[in-house]
């Protein structure tokens, strides 16, 4: 009997220990959890302070601050109190990781920020727009804007280029037409998914359009300017160490057809180099495997038509190339752009602008890739088969077909005809008379309208008092940003934790409590 009391006693006293060893771990685990919360709640608020430091980066970058140059080895800010954190900023440009200079404009931004003894870094990648206060009267803002006809059929579709730095800006993409009769906008296909908006007069028939589209009025706008005239005194280009024998013409049928039109094939010629300066042909044909290289600022003008057949024109860095064509315009399965031929690279298309003089026919046909903009606003311009423009074109009418497509870049929109708040408008919205008189894209005529008109703002403006507590401070330019980190330093934290929890194990072996 006594033997079995001595066995229960034990049993309880196991128990009891048991017992006490797990409710010292409990509020062990009490006592770190309420640390842990602590330090958690702190790394989420120094994330949210770390936010908001990145959205004054990117406002500044925003601003006509002369922030490429005032700053201390890179340092925007410095221990700036934000809320109940502290942030730094920190800018670096993206292609020589040193401190901004005049010429930046890619940055990287780091942000650090600490609430309590959490810190935290937030880091995105920006690319700062400059916007140089344009007077586009070119309608580059319309990825096509027609005098009388715009036709989408087929499965051929007007989309924004995702190549472009300001891909992820979510404009609709615009269309326009001085048109005013029913159906002048025929939309039928089933490829254009992406939104649209239309500009047209405000007199415009309500049927203007076959497709469900935002409909905008264009009050006061001139017909399609006269494209700039062509320089004169060019120096003569000819191209005749380019011209292929018959067996090349058949060599490049036979790999356009074997290789389904493939762009990386060798070329059976070199090259033709051209250099800066301008240019007078009677008439340019590139066929099968021929090329032209382009290197400064070309111009070329060319009296009768444009021909280009399985060839190509790549431009090299910083080239640019501006071409005016007096007749006919036949493109097929051809280039024109960077050296990279993907239209997933991206080339700012105002570096190629073909401009048609006169009423013609321009086709592009095949496998054409153009990253370019084309103004030919007497001309009817139609893409077929697989060509895709990656830019904007401006024409009396413009047709895409088969599985054609245009590929926007807003990039090229400054703010002309359809931003009324623009500066081609005046203080009441109403277009300023001297551009409603324009009817040519002459650099000299359009300079002297600037001058006119920015002569008449500054007036208005002057008579205006200005209060800074009214009048927040002007962000013109746009930024672009992608997130690179945020919240790198998350195991601060729980670094943190470990020391506490270490402390308090060194406390508790020294017989002394918290």
């Amino acid at each position: 009997m006594h033997h079995h009391r001595g066995i229960a006693l034990m049993l309880v006293m196991v128990a009891v220990l048991v017992t006490g060893t797990m409710a010292v771990a409990y509020f062990a685990s009490r006592d770190n959890s309420v640390a842990i919360g602590n330090n958690i709640e702190s790394a989420a608020r120094a994330r949210a302070v770390g936010e908001s430091g990145l959205e004054i980066a990117i406002a500044i970058l925003e601003t006509d601050t002369e922030w490429q140059t005032q700053h201390v080895d890179g340092v925007l800010l410095s221990a700036l109190q934000l809320s109940e954190g502290v942030i730094s900023i920190t800018i670096a440009d993206t292609s020589t990781d040193e401190p901004p200079t005049e010429e930046t404009t890619e940055v990287e931004i780091t942000v650090t920020s600490s609430v309590g003894q959490v810190t935290q870094t937030t880091k995105a990648r920006a690319t700062v727009i400059p916007d140089e206060e344009e007077y586009d009267v070119d309608f580059s803002e319309f990825a096509i804007f027609a005098t009388s006809l715009i036709e989408i059929d087929d499965v051929a579709s007007v989309q924004l280029w995702q190549a472009s730095p300001l891909s992820l800006q979510s404009n609709p993409i615009r269309l326009g037409t001085l048109s005013t009769g029913p159906l002048s906008v025929d939309i039928d296909s089933p490829m254009q998914r992406t939104s649209l908006d239309l500009y047209a007069p405000d007199n415009a028939s309500s049927m203007i359009s076959t497709a469900a589209v935002d409909h905008h009025s264009l009050s006061g706008v001139p017909a399609l300017p006269a494209p700039p005239r062509p320089p004169s005194g060019g120096s003569p280009l000819t191209l005749s160490n380019v011209q292929p024998t018959h067996s090349s013409r058949f060599g490049g049928w036979v790999r356009n057809f074997a290789f389904g039109g493939r762009r990386n094939h060798t070329s059976s010629t070199e090259p033709t180099v051209v250099s800066s300066g301008v240019y007078e042909m009677d008439s340019l044909q590139l066929l099968f495997g021929q090329s032209l290289e382009i290197q400064g600022d070309v111009t070329i003008n060319i009296n009768g038509d444009l021909s280009l057949t399985g060839a190509k024109i790549l431009l090299s860095e910083n080239a640019t190339l501006t071409v005016h064509v007096g007749g006919d315009v036949d493109i097929q399965s051809s280039y024109i752009g960077n050296e990279n031929q993907s239209a997933q690279s991206w080339m700012n298309p105002a570096r190629v602008r073909l401009f048609g003089h006169g009423n013609n026919d321009w086709k592009v046909d095949g496998l054409t890739t153009l990253k370019a903009e084309l103004y030919a606003p007497a001309s009817e311009v139609r893409f077929e088969g697989l060509a895709t423009l990656c830019g904007r074109v401006a024409a009396d009418a413009v047709d895409f077909r088969g599985a054609s497509r245009l590929l926007y870049d807003p990039m090229l929109d400054n703010g002309g005809y359809a931003d009324q708040d623009g500066p081609l408008y005046d203080q009441n919205g109403m277009l300023f008379p001297e551009l409603a008189g324009l009817i040519e894209l002459d650099a000299v005529l359009i300079n002297s309208i600037i001058e006119s008109i920015s002569e008449e703002r500054y007036a208005a403006e002057s008579n205006r008092w200005f209060d800074w507590r009214d009048e927040p401070t002007a962000r013109p330019h746009d930024v672009i940003f992608m997130m690179l980190l945020y919240g790198g330093d998350t195991q601060r934290w729980e670094e943190l934790v470990t020391q506490a929890e270490s402390a308090h194990g060194t406390m508790l072996a020294g017989g002394v409590r918290k």
